[in-house]
C-alpha cells in the first residue's frame, strides 16, 4: 500500500504507537454511533515534492503524516476525518466545508469536526 505524497515508514515500536493514535480516533467513532469499514492505517513522512500534505484516503486507505500527528489531536482528528472522508464516503475537497476544505488554514473545534463528520456518515457521504 502506497501513495506518491507519502513514503510509508517501516514498523517498529515508534511507528506502532503513531498509529495506534490514528486508530483510536477510528474506534472513538463508534462513541457517536458511525460504523466504519475496515480501514488500512498507514504512517509516513510527506515526499519532498509534496512537503506540505499531512494525510491521503482513498479506497478505505488513509495515510497519515508524522507531522499531522505531532501537531496535537486537535490538528490530528481534523486530518483523520478529512483522510476518513476521502476513504470511506468517496468525497472530493469542499471549500465551502471546514473540515473537507482542500487546504488546513486552523482545524475544527473537536466537537465542530465530529458534528460535521457524522452528518457526512448519516448521508453516506453525499
Amino acid at each position: 500500500m502506497n501513495t506518491v505524497q507519502i513514503t510509508n515508514h517501516k514498523m517498529n515500536n515508534e511507528v506502532y504507537l503513531l498509529r495506534r493514535r490514528v486508530i483510536d480516533i477510528l474506534y472513538q467513532a463508534r462513541d457517536f454511533d458511525i460504523k466504519l469499514p475496515r480501514i488500512n492505517v498507514r504512517i509516513g513522512t510527506a515526499t519532498e515534492k509534496h512537503k506540505n500534505v499531512l494525510g491521503v484516503g482513498g479506497n478505505k486507505n488513509i495515510w497519515i503524516t508524522e507531522k499531522a500527528i505531532n501537531k496535537g489531536y486537535q490538528y490530528l482528528l481534523h486530518v483523520v476525518l478529512h483522510e476518513l472522508c476521502h476513504a470511506v464516503y468517496n468525497l472530493d475537497h469542499n471549500e465551502k466545508c471546514k473540515l473537507m476544505a482542500s487546504v488546513l488554514d486552523k482545524p475544527c473545534g473537536i466537537t465542530e469536526a465530529w458534528k460535521i463528520f457524522k452528518k457526512y456518515s448519516k448521508k453516506g457521504g453525499k
